[in-house]
């Protein structure tokens, strides 16, 4: 047996909508309240006194719209912490019930048009579509209906000053407790977005970090192992040489510090030049004989953007070749730069699968509308990147890579 659907929202949910409603949800539960007591429980329960005399009798019946208007308050918290009508309808039962009942207990003294409208009151607040509107003409036409259907005493039949009065009110409260439900709703939901904007953020501030990390430190780290591994075998045979690759090594591990405080503060910012001058001698450095085409140099973001590719191009022939022979061309085709580097002596086809390495470098050039490709035949693997010679400015992200 299935449950009736009644909306349920967390207590912790409940309140923090609240609370970071604030003064808007102020505004907008004033806005309803103002609206009930004004224009139905003020003018019922005076009715209700001055035909009957009955004291509790007008008290149940301002309780009783009270009760309405605690539920249209409820809605507003579910509908502002997101909650579509499709789960907050069935708190329109409580209040149809209620409009009804005070409809049938009060025939006899009061006109039912002011429990009716605050269905309409709840419905205006629940629904986002506007057709919510054409809802509202149609309760109003049903309680004409109803006023004409079923007969009231004469002494409770409303006079035209009061009908005038009536739809004067119906139609300045719903527009106004449409809008101040409207800024309630979508104060919470700025809030909510502005949340999601900073996690976001930070998401983001992460993952260039950690990117820049894998890029920069990878390839440093790389460079020193290789040139004390250099040090090493020329320590027997050439003392000098030894010394100059572990001044190098040890210069190379102050940069590394340098650069790893750049990276945490947002400032380092890669230099294509002094990219290209380190690739050949780190490739050089390792026995490869190095075929250079180097022509037109882009600019701007292209050019650091490029600087990033070569320099984890580099790592990745490091890390996965013992190349002999390699290939750097950059030249300037139409209105792109075209970039290539290619190298032999690929230890294993597993190496050329797509990895941390290569996913930078495609997420780099891809953002700024260039193309990426790979390829691998053999032992030999090449690395070919298209990026537009026109580039755009570097963005938050990419100013900081």
């Amino acid at each position: 047996m299935n449950r009736f659907p009644w909306p349920v929202l967390g207590r912790t949910r409940y309140w923090r909508t609240v609370r970071i409603g604030g003064r808007a949800f102020l505004l907008a539960g004033a806005g309803i309240v103002g609206v009930v007591i004004g224009g139905v429980v003020a003018p019922g329960t005076a009715k209700v006194l001055s035909e009957t005399a009955d004291l509790p009798l007008s008290a149940w019946y301002a309780v009783l719209t009270l009760l309405q208007t605690l539920i249209c308050l409820h809605g507003l918290v579910f509908r502002a912490a997101g909650m579509p009508f499709r789960q907050t309808w069935p708190l329109t039962v409580p209040s149809t019930l209620i409009a009804a009942g005070v409809t049938i207990a009060f025939h006899d003294v009061q006109s039912p048009a002011g429990s009716i409208f605050m269905v309409g009151l709840l419905l205006l607040v629940l629904v986002r579509s506007e057709w919510v509107w054409a809802v509202i003409a149609g309760i109003g036409l049903f309680t004409i209906g109803l006023l004409w259907w079923w007969s009231m005493p004469e002494a409770s039949r409303p006079d035209d000053y009061a009908v005038v009065q009536g739809i004067v009110v119906g139609i300045v409260g719903a527009v106004g407790v449409r809008a101040t439900s409207w800024l309630a709703i979508r104060t919470v939901e700025l809030a909510a977005a502005n949340a999601e904007i900073a996690r976001l953020t930070l998401h983001q501030e992460r993952t260039r970090i950690s990117r820049d990390l894998h890029d920069r430190l990878g390839h440093n780290l790389v460079s020193i192992m290789l040139r004390t591994e250099l040090a090493e075998r020329l320590a027997a045979g050439d003392r000098r040489q030894a010394e100059r690759e572990s001044r190098a090594a040890h210069r190379l591990a102050r940069q590394t510090l340098q650069e790893m405080r750049s990276i945490a503060h947002g400032t380092l910012v890669a230099d294509l030049d002094a990219e290209l001058a380190a690739a050949i001698d780190l490739l050089e450095s390792r026995g490869a004989v190095c075929q250079i085409r180097i022509g037109e140099q882009p600019e701007g973001a292209v050019a650091e953007v490029l600087a990033w590719v070569l320099r984890e191009a580099v790592t990745n022939i490091l890390r996965h070749s013992q190349p002999v022979n390699c290939t750097l061309e950059l030249v300037r085709t139409g209105d792109q730069f075209e970039f290539m580097i290619g190298n032999d002596g690929l230890l294993s086809s597993e190496s050329a699968a797509p990895g941390h390495g290569l996913g930078g470098i495609a997420e780099r050039v891809e953002r700024i509308g260039g193309t990426y490709g790979a390829e691998s035949a053999g032992d030999r693997f090449v690395l070919r990147v298209t990026l537009p010679a026109n580039g755009p400015a570097p963005d938050n992200g990419t100013a900081h890579e």
